[in-house]
């Protein structure tokens, strides 16, 4: 908000709904070169070029920092001369819908139940809903349908329900549930084949009472799991062929977030936007396989310290860490290189001291991280048309203080002079994620 007018990032705008070939940037002005059209902005000007049309704006155009910003009536006045699409924007939400697009919408309420409350959605077409939870809540997620809520967020004054808020600010529709307490159990059904899911959030039931064995018997001991209010993505899962063993947890990393946005190519990709992208395709990828429990360190546009994400990592006891980043690697692109923790392996890896530094943990785990980044490079370099770097150690502070094999990834190349089309290509992130499952599989091909 500026002057009591909502903005939007020009470029982010332009490479939501198609390609910014080519910027040119001075002190006041700012060309964008959009497919055909070549767009001139200046700075605190109410009007833009678009070729040989001038459009006037309400609000002029501004650059607070290194952002160049128009005001939100851009979306319906220069849009859709741009993409030749119509273009449906409701100002009291933040997205927008291009061309022909009938988004879902849905009706939530909330009812008390026994021992709880029942959270009852209304979908306005059939959908397949996928549930997960981490840090403490509950996620519905909608898969890759559009989706127009018609509140962005509900708050209440219930025992077992605080909030459910909508978020897709990462790409991924979905329905967050915020309990009012920890240790409660959440029991979602869907009914009427998909128009209508129901999820009851129930206090446990209470243990059952222990008896007595009988005289000269040994009382059975029964171990059922522990009981947590953040499982990661698949939990409950056994590993294939083993009955009862629960599945590894993977824990992934977008790296930056919110104010921290990383590298920045020349039309205008964000290192964060790009992390948050190739997250939610391997995310996907290793979901896929049956495998894993999947946990993300960030979701949504959020700054996290390296201390939250460690901890979100740990708690979550993580077998294998994956921290995705982008960068500047020159004029090569598309480009890739994997990192582990520079540090000196224990001589006895299998005696591990009591209590161990929380920033020297991950020197237990160095040999296998190594492994780890070696197995991805492997997957890497059959990939057609991209350079993998050899596997290679480094500082790497997001790695530093990880209990679990850890590496990071950093693809680019993104900076002023290149393209960044290559890296946003769904095509080419879709690669890379399945090769990252196939080096996980590889990689804990060797593990007990």
């Amino acid at each position: 908000m500026i002057d009591h007018a909502k903005y939007l990032p020009v470029l982010a705008v332009l490479n939501a709904v198609g390609k910014v070939g080519a910027i040119q940037e001075k002190r006041d002005s700012l060309k964008v070169w959009f497919g055909d059209t070549e767009i001139e902005l200046r700075l605190n000007d109410k009007r833009i070029r678009l070729g040989k049309t001038r459009i006037a704006l309400p609000q002029p155009v501004r650059k607070p920092g290194t952002q160049w910003l128009v005001p939100t009536e851009f979306l319906t006045t220069a849009l859709p001369q741009l993409t030749q699409q119509a273009i449906e924007y409701k100002g009291a939400g933040n997205r927008i819908f291009v061309g022909d697009v009938k988004p879902l919408t849905f009706a939530l309420r909330l009812d008390p139940a026994s021992n709880g409350a029942r959270v009852t959605v209304q979908f306005s077409e059939s959908v397949t809903v996928r549930t997960a939870a981490s840090n403490g809540k509950w996620y519905l997620y909608f898969g890759d349908r559009p989706v127009q809520p018609l509140e962005q967020s509900y708050r209440f004054q219930d025992p077992y329900v605080s909030e459910i808020h909508f978020d897709d600010q990462d790409g991924v529709p979905k329905l967050v549930i915020t309990p009012t307490a920890s240790g409660l159990n959440f029991y979602p059904t869907s009914a009427e084949g998909g128009r209508i899911l129901l999820a009851d959030v129930l206090k446990p039931p209470p243990p059952a009472p222990s008896q007595r064995p009988p005289t000269g018997e040994s009382p059975a001991i029964a171990q059922g799991p522990t009981p947590s209010t953040t499982p990661p993505d698949g939990a409950g899962q056994p590993v294939p062929g083993v009955p009862g063993l629960p599945l590894p947890v993977v824990v992934l990393d977008p790296g930056h977030g919110a104010g921290d946005a990383g590298a920045r190519g020349r039309d205008g990709v964000r290192e964060k936007d790009l992390a948050a992208q190739l997250t939610a395709r391997v995310r996907l990828a290793l979901l896929a396989t049956r495998k894993y429990r999947v946990q993300l360190t960030r979701v949504g546009d959020v700054s996290l310290s390296f201390e939250q994400r460690e901890t979100a990592a740990n708690t979550a006891r993580a077998a294998v860490y994956l921290s995705f980043h982008a960068g500047d690697f020159g004029n090569t692109t598309p480009r890739i290189a994997v990192f582990s923790y520079r540090g000196t392996p224990p001589e006895q890896p299998e005696s591990r001291p009591l209590l161990t530094p929380w920033n020297q943990i991950q020197q237990a785990h160095l040999v296998r991280s190594r492994q780890l980044a070696h197995a991805l490079e492997e997957r890497f370099a059959q990939i057609p048309g991209l350079t993998a770097d050899r596997a290679a150690e480094a500082p790497v502070r997001a790695l530093r203080s990880i209990d679990a094999p850890a590496v990071a990834i950093e693809i680019g190349s993104l900076n002023a002079d290149q393209d960044s089309g290559p890296l946003t290509n769904p095509s080419f992130q879709q690669q890379l994620a399945t090769a990252i499952a196939a080096g996980l599989e590889a990689f804990r091909g060797g593990s007990p």
